[in-house]
């Protein structure tokens, strides 16, 4: 009896295949590499979500279900290599061919043994070991727990970039990936559950489907990193440490005479009150060059760029709290004036320096100048 809660595979599919579509189109505008291995992820993605909806409707089409299936082994290698180049744009991956290894041996493997069986039924496939027809089974398991974790790992790398790069980070902070991640996670449990309880199995479509429509909205609505920064400006943190230890960039007098220079152009021209505040604009007013300026700050100030600017914000935040001004604007609007353009940016960071919400800060020392 076929189960109609399997039309959703074919829900996931074409949303699959036309999300794929776009972002090969460049709709995503995340750049030329990430997007040519983001959109081949998803149509390999839906080819996998195809197979299942043929098998579901038991649609007998030895030939075509095993095209479908053939290059299941390279979907995960592709998202990694998307990733990688969302996170780390400028930076090539050495050797990138290795991760196409498994499914060029599946591939030849198919074409010498499997596929000349599909189309003469003289032809047998020979009986393999057992283990090897574990491996097939579930080395698709294993490719995701592995590519999980080393997507995870590109994620953490990203956080810390775009707080070198910018003050605003929720737009192109990637959290669509994280959830993505977490999405991911999820539907390798699914389909275990689904392999070790058959009622479960049912209810498996619409739980991915669901997945699938909230991971197009994030991808289609996430800000690229290069609407806010040059990709040349993009600082590599695996890369940062081995190059100060072989040759630092600036002296430390030339530091402590930038740091100087930084702070009091930036506290004086109130360059921080600008929401669109990025490194390399930064970088302009100074009069240096943006990789100078991260090295300055990291190194004089003992803080990132992210860091150093919502201070200065959050002190503008203080003065502006206790003034004449508050009573005339309400708490996003002290956000605004200060040089936040975002609400969480905003009570994170006042939280972060002065131990309380900017409510609680306006309470205490309010009554105090009172």
């Amino acid at each position: 009896m076929v189960n109609i809660l399997y039309t959703f595979h074919a829900f996931s599919a074409g949303a699959l295949w036309l999300l794929g579509t776009l972002i090969f189109m460049g709709v995503n505008k995340t750049g030329p590499q990430a997007d040519r291995w983001l959109g081949a992820y998803y149509c390999l993605l839906a080819s996998l979500f195809t197979q299942l909806f043929l098998e579901g409707f038991h649609i007998d089409n030895g030939a075509l279900i095993h095209v479908l299936e053939l290059p299941r082994w390279a979907t995960l290698p592709c998202f990694y290599l998307a990733v990688h180049y969302l996170v780390k744009p400028t930076t090539p991956i050495r050797y990138w061919g290795l991760h196409f290894v498994p499914f060029l041996a599946f591939l030849f493997f198919s074409v010498i043994y499997l596929i000349p069986g599909l189309f003469n039924k003289h032809i047998h496939a020979p009986q393999l070991p057992h283990w090897i027809m574990f491996a097939i089974k579930y080395f698709f398991f294993a490719q995701c727990i592995f590519y999980w974790m080393a997507c995870y790992w590109l994620f953490k790398i990203h956080q810390k970039n775009i707080r070198q790069l910018s003050s605003y980070t929720e737009k192109i902070n990637m959290i669509w990936l994280k959830y993505l991640l977490i999405a991911l996670l999820c539907m390798i449990i699914v389909r275990l559950l689904a392999l070790a309880h058959f009622s479960f199995d049912s209810l498996a479509p619409i739980l991915y489907f669901m997945g699938i429509v909230a991971l197009g909205y994030g991808t289609l609505t996430q800000r690229s990193i290069y609407a806010v920064e040059s990709s040349d400006n993009l600082i590599d943190e695996s890369d940062k440490t081995k190059n100060i230890k072989t040759e630092e960039r600036l002296t430390e007098q030339q530091v402590d005479t930038l740091k100087e220079k930084l702070v009091q152009k930036t506290t004086a021209e109130k360059l921080y009150l600008d929401p669109a505040l990025t490194l390399s604009s930064l970088a302009d007013h100074i009069g240096i060059n943006p990789h100078d300026l991260s090295y300055i700050i990291n190194n004089g100030l003992q803080k990132n760029f992210y860091q150093f600017i919502n201070e200065l914000r959050t002190e503008e935040a203080k003065r502006l709290l206790l003034s004449e001004e508050a009573k005339r604007l309400d708490m996003f609007g002290i956000a605004i004036r200060a040089g936040f353009n975002s609400r969480t940016t905003f009570y994170s960071s006042f939280k972060k320096v002065n131990g309380m919400t900017p409510t609680a800060y306006m309470k205490v020392h309010g009554k105090k100048s009172s």
